[in-house]
């Protein structure tokens, strides 16, 4: 997501320095409002414990974006590649200790999903420019309990076939198609929509990395109707709305790009690319705790783009 809000400043403010390092361009010099939070209960698994194994297949196209700075090779075997263990609640001090996952590591920003074996979807706001290209890996399998990676797990941004990033008054774009060193090994082919828009009320699933944490698969979400905000512009939004459409989804900062999934069918409905805040200073207990609201269908601000407004998908 493009950054957390003012509620969640001191957790910006701790990581600014070491930006680079995190792999955590979206934190800054990115328009706000574009994280996400909790609707109803936390829906958030680890994906290798997702009960439909179907799923927990398709898993296997979805990537992590890295920084290169942050993977080291082994001196005494180049397969081998490490990466510092820093768990969530170090690399962002101000989070509450009983926030879900805090003992895990996070690792990087943005998520993102192959389409063919060489060619990966994310976020515009994810992969801007060609200096991003080089300066960040593409990580598979990084899951719980992954400790260390191997050489087939890692790949590097070799171009960028298309990138578009625009969020104004008549258009709302927001993708990047990258094209990868090589193929990627045990690649799974994703199925995407190709022609029409997903109904309303579809149960949705989505499969990324939240705060660039291991993997997480989500579902308990819908297609949902406009929102109050877009109410407010009906028309506009009406036609904004061609290229996206929103969700309920459990997300937060590092979903973006993360694949959307129909429950039903099985096919990737979009990218996840903008939501609410995050979250919320808490003033009494002195710390950031994620935000919550009703599961409700109504007030929801998830964006997701839509995979057939994307040019060669």
């Amino acid at each position: 997501m493009r950054s957390l809000r003012i509620t969640s400043l001191i957790f910006t403010l701790s990581l600014a320095a070491n930006a680079q390092d995190y792999g955590l361009p979206e934190l800054m010099g990115v328009p706000a409002s574009n994280g996400d939070l909790i609707y109803g209960p936390d829906d958030r698994v680890e994906v290798d414990e997702y009960p439909e194994v179907n799923f927990i297949e398709k898993a296997q196209s979805v990537a992590l974006r890295v920084s290169k700075r942050r993977l080291t090779t082994d001196r005494n075997d180049p397969n081998r590649i490490l990466f510092p263990n820093i768990i969530l609640q170090n690399s962002m001090p101000q989070i509450c200790s009983d926030e879900r996952f805090v003992d895990q590591v996070s690792l990087g920003s943005c998520s993102g999903f192959l389409v063919n074996s060489t060619t990966l979807v994310t976020a515009g706001h994810c992969m801007v420019n060609e200096r991003e290209c080089a300066d960040n890996r593409w990580i598979f399998g990084f899951k719980d309990q992954v400790t260390e990676l191997h050489t087939d797990q890692v790949y590097s941004c070799k171009k960028i076939v298309s990138q578009r990033y625009v969020y104004t008054k008549k258009e709302i774009s927001d993708y990047a198609v990258i094209e990868l060193d090589r193929p990627v090994k045990n690649y799974k082919p994703l199925k995407t929509r190709k022609f029409g828009r997903v109904r309303l009320n579809t149960p949705l699933i989505v499969i990324g990395h939240p705060l660039g944490l291991p993997m997480k698969a989500t579902d308990g979400a819908v297609v949902s109707r406009m929102n109050k905000v877009e109410r407010e512009t009906p028309l506009r939004s009406f036609i904004l709305r061609a290229n996206y459409f929103t969700a309920n989804l459990d997300a937060y900062g590092g979903n973006s790009g993360s694949p959307v999934f129909n429950k039903r069918t099985g096919k990737v409905e979009g990218i996840l690319i903008q939501g609410a805040e995050d979250f919320s200073f808490n003033e009494e207990r002195g710390c950031l705790e994620s935000n919550h609201l009703p599961d409700s269908h109504l007030e929801t601000y998830e964006k997701v783009m839509r995979i057939n407004k994307i040019p060669g998908i």
